[in-house]
């Protein structure tokens, strides 16, 4: 646009000819600088946790289903054997006659926490609940980045495809021993699909885009992410559609996500890793916000053309909590079992984000893996005037 512009304006008469050269070399020059900087945008198609379940990893066995812990639970409430034997013989998974009110372990399992000795929702106040000491994950490989610098340690693990090591992930370590979270990378866990499913169709897109001189080959690049106005479309085989246009979001929340960072080998990653945060909003009933502290970046372009690869982070485990027990009981018996249980491993594994007060971590190291096609992105200036000329 820079190079028509100047073009348009070079004056048709009362110029000397030696003048009228210079402008036109003049313009042609700029043409040359406004088109040096190549740019791919991608929308994105597939968002979960990044999950690497393998046999063995979980030594202390797998995290008990729905019934059986709530029989661990109501012994943790003081209940007798007997007592829990005759409130499980009754217990009905589905609502009875009358409503949930009527089901008497749902009852007690919704209010398990004790605050002065008083039952309260234990979803609201997991802290309050007895710890389960659930099963976490022991293995060796886990999805990644070495977020605190520290190479390998006794609680780190080692990324498989990379084998860097050193590898911060402890959100893999809470949930990987839980049966509807184990998955492998590009598959996906039955809770995280469940959650991805229910929100692509009406989430607006996450974007992103690669900037530099030439993206076919290693060197700087710019890396931006944002949201769109728009969600991402999918074809009838359930496949996110490509090249589709999308108004970037001009919310200013959003639009803080610009990076410096570089093509190695393929492989597109951040300058600085560690010295970033990463921002952006999401479905209102999972993750409000999504926030990854110490920003980790390394994706590829396939062969196809879409974007892969992981984002990395820590992210703050409330933020997390919600997006799992806002469901409470109907959450619980579906895809988590325990949740309180869940709010002490992350409570107990929160490896960052110190209270300045009591020292205690509040984020937790997280890796997310994601896909995204080829997609436009109109630049949130063109957004703006797009919006003006409408009203």
């Amino acid at each position: 646009m820079a190079c028509m512009w100047r073009e348009r304006h070079l004056p048709a008469v009362g110029r000397s000819a030696i003048l009228a050269l210079l402008g036109v070399f003049a313009a042609g020059f700029s043409c040359q600088s406004a088109y040096a900087l190549e740019t791919r945008s991608y929308a994105m198609s597939w968002f979960w946790y990044a999950a690497n379940s393998e046999e063995g990893d979980c030594s202390e066995g797998i995290n008990l289903k729905t019934d059986a812990q709530y029989e661990e639970n109501l012994a943790l409430l003081g209940f007798s054997p007997q007592e829990i034997a005759t409130l499980m013989e009754g217990y009905v998974t589905d609502d009875p006659e009358g409503g949930w009110e009527n089901n008497k372990v749902d009852q007690l399992m919704f209010y398990r926490g004790r605050i002065n000795g008083e039952p309260v929702n234990g979803y609201l106040h997991p802290a309050a609940v007895a710890d389960p000491k659930l099963n976490t994950v022991d293995g060796r490989y886990a999805y990644g980045f070495d977020l605190d610098g520290k190479d390998a340690t006794p609680n780190s693990f080692e990324d498989p495809i990379t084998h860097e090591v050193g590898v911060d992930h402890e959100l893999f370590r809470v949930l990987g021993c839980t049966e509807s979270h184990r998955a492998i990378l590009t598959e996906g866990s039955a809770i995280w699909r469940f959650m991805w499913m229910a929100m692509k169709d009406i989430v607006p897109a996450w974007t992103f885009t690669i900037s530099g001189e030439d993206l076919d080959q290693d060197g700087p690049v710019t890396v931006t992410f944002g949201r769109a106005m728009e969600a991402t479309t999918y074809n009838r085989d359930g496949s996110a559609r490509a090249h589709m246009t999308f108004r970037a979001d001009p919310d200013p929340r959003v639009n803080n996500n610009v990076y410096p960072g570089k093509i190695e080998d393929g492989v597109i990653s951040l300058d600085q890793p560690g010295n970033y945060e990463y921002y952006n909003l999401s479905d209102a009933l999972f993750f409000p916000t999504f926030v990854l502290r110490d920003l980790n970046v390394r994706l590829e372009v396939n062969p196809d053309g879409s974007l892969e690869g992981l984002i990395g982070g820590y992210q703050p485990i409330e933020h997390i909590y919600f997006a799992l027990a806002n469901g409470n009981l109907a959450s619980e018996g579906a895809w988590v079992h325990d949740l309180p249980g869940i709010y002490h491993l992350l409570r107990r594994h929160a490896d960052a984000g110190p209270d300045p007060l009591t020292g205690e971590n509040w984020d937790i190291s997280a890796t997310y893996y994601l896909k995204a096609v080829p997609a436009y992105v109109m630049p949130i200036e063109d957004t703006n005037q797009q919006s003006a000329s409408r009203r």
